[in-house]
């Protein structure tokens, strides 16, 4: 009988972990990380200020919440809901020090309020960049910046374009009017 309780607990377990995954890959996108050597671009691209608010939008482990964080002073957070990468993410908040200015939500950021975000970053698939745009325009205050990694908003204009050679990612900067 013990056997099959530790067998039942450890399947458990594995279900909500891929389970989350193939989520959040369904909902938004599935885990890719953003490359390292594109972080710093990132930043920049923010241009952050120091009493910005920075929502990172499937913050994945944690990483570009991480960048944020130490090339800034701002406030960072970031949103998940794969559940494998979110516990990560928490463990390397801890261990780098920046969780007092850092907090990685285990939630839907399609139902979260991003409302208090001075600057909005995401590396989401077409679809959910789609979905967001109408949010976007609903929740956030004229002149927030939106950092899109790889993909544009359909139907937006970028501000900006950060691609300096053939082989680098698109970095879309948006600015969110009225």
């Amino acid at each position: 009988m013990n056997d099959f309780v530790i067998q039942l607990v450890l399947l458990t377990i594995i279900l909500i972990i891929f389970g989350t995954a193939a989520y959040a890959s369904y909902r938004a996108a599935p885990w890719l990380p953003v490359r390292k050597k594109d972080l710093r671009r990132i930043v920049e691209s923010a241009q952050i200020g120091p009493h910005d608010v920075v929502y990172d939008l499937g913050s994945g482990d944690g990483r570009v919440v991480i960048a944020f964080a130490r090339l800034s002073n701002a406030r960072v957070v970031g949103f998940d809901i794969s559940l494998l990468p979110y516990v990560y993410s928490r463990l390397r908040m801890l261990v780098s020090g920046l969780w007092r200015r850092v907090e990685i939500r285990f939630t839907d950021f399609f139902n979260a309020d991003l409302s208090p975000a001075t600057v909005v970053f995401c590396f989401l698939t077409p679809m959910a960049m789609r979905k967001l745009a109408p949010k976007f325009m609903s929740e956030l205050h004229a002149g927030v910046r939106i950092i899109s990694y790889s993909f544009s908003i359909p139907g937006w204009t970028a501000e900006r374009i950060d691609k300096p050679h053939q082989d680098s990612i698109p970095i879309f900067v948006y600015r969110k009017q009225k």
